[in-house]
């Protein structure tokens, strides 16, 4: 077996209520914050208005930069990070989904520096100047951004979406607090938790080394969006499905689920990317939809794993046969098609992929652009 490492210097801080931690935590951090968000809604239901009287209250100054939209661009975090030399900015709070999580590592790490994002993206450069702590504060149970040190981000121009990852990144505090995702419409809720799904199912079934440990891990990850997300679509407000998924997308992505070895590789989410890179759909509406596709492809190889998956995570021998009934049966059994993306379009995500995404060469069967416009054609 291959030599693991396990850190998770973040510190998190998990349960109802536990948001009102955050001026608290904030203080300890720095005084002159950023709150990095793109949800409409958290204005309208308050919780932004909420956090600046919370940071004022506690003496620490906080400037707003809700620009951020779904698939995070490059030249909207280049305007956070002016944002934070500017106004010498000594702490980056984010509050919101993935993207608004994504989004404010990359504005903490070019806002050290003069460089635009896509420098440290292509490069392994780091900045001059000192990158200000993060503070994250999860309003969708999806990414697992909140605890990692990595951000997903898209150049427009190019249409790569590309992964931006380094130490200092890593965020000092998390406040993961499952009211906060109480308000989220049916929609988003779906699409995270497909995203959950993969980020345990795809290492499970790629690992070369499989450890009963790590197995054990990302089984139970599994059977909880699995058990809880259909709870969801009869009552959004299940404040126990909200709490489940909460965590679970909290670990899934996580240092944690890599303990005890057997680690594999997310290369499901990188032939993703391409997709929502070039047609700006949701994250977990592209993997729903390539989902099936990918397990079908990988079985050539990986029945085993899949018949495992079938077995312990959905008590039923065919874990292809399960993951297209639950995916139906929670109205996720989506097509490329459907989502408005053009046959036409094939080559290029080909193309795209393996540029915006190196790591799937880790996939278990072949990544050829051929492969690649196979697979692309059995998920459309």
């Amino acid at each position: 077996m291959a030599v693991s490492e396990f850190n998770l210097p973040t510190k998190v801080i998990f349960g109802e209520g536990s948001f009102n931690r955050l001026a608290d935590e904030a203080a300890g951090l720095g005084q002159r914050a950023v709150i990095v968000s793109g949800m409409k809604n958290l204005r309208r239901l308050g919780v932004l208005d909420k956090a600046a009287d919370m940071l004022e209250r506690a003496g620490v100054q906080a400037f707003l930069f809700d620009k951020i939209e779904p698939n995070p661009r490059a030249a909207t975090i280049d305007e956070g990070a002016a944002l934070v030399r500017s106004e010498h900015i000594d702490l980056v709070i984010a509050l919101g989904g993935g993207s608004a999580m994504d989004a404010a590592k990359g504005i903490a790490l070019a806002g050290a520096d003069t460089h635009p994002v896509w420098h440290y993206i292509t490069t392994h450069d780091n900045p001059a100047g000192k990158v200000p702590p993060l503070l994250t504060v999860p309003t969708v149970a999806a990414s697992g951004s909140e605890v990692n040190s990595g951000a997903v981000i898209t150049d427009w121009e190019s249409h790569q979406k590309r992964v931006l990852s380094r130490p200092s990144l890593q965020p000092r505090t998390a406040i993961i607090d499952p009211e906060l995702t109480l308000s989220l419409p049916l929609k988003p809720t779906l699409q995270g938790g497909v995203d959950i799904f993969c980020h345990a199912l795809e290492p499970y079934i790629t690992a070369s080394e499989p450890e009963d440990l790590n197995d054990g891990w990302r089984e139970a990850m599994m059977r909880n969006v699995v058990k809880y997300l259909p709870i969801l679509c009869d009552n959004l407000h299940d404040l126990e499905a909200r709490r489940a998924l909460a965590w679970t997308s909290t670990m899934a992505c996580s240092a944690f689920s890599g303990l005890g070895g057997g680690n594999g590789a997310m290369t499901l989410h990188g032939m993703e990317h391409p997709v929502s890179g070039l047609y700006d759909i949701a994250h977990g509406d592209g993997l729903a939809a390539m989902l099936p596709a990918w397990l079908a492809d990988v079985a050539r190889v990986k029945a085993d794993r899949i018949n495992l998956l079938g077995e312990r995570v959905f008590g039923a021998g065919n874990g292809l046969s399960a993951v297209e009934d639950w995916l139906k049966g929670i109205g996720m059994r989506l097509r490329l098609e459907g989502l408005g993306v053009a046959k036409s379009a094939i080559p290029e995500l080909a193309r795209l992929a393996p540029v915006s995404s190196p790591w799937i060469v880790n996939n278990p069967t072949e990544v050829s652009k051929a492969d690649l416009e196979r697979l692309y054609r059995m998920a459309w």
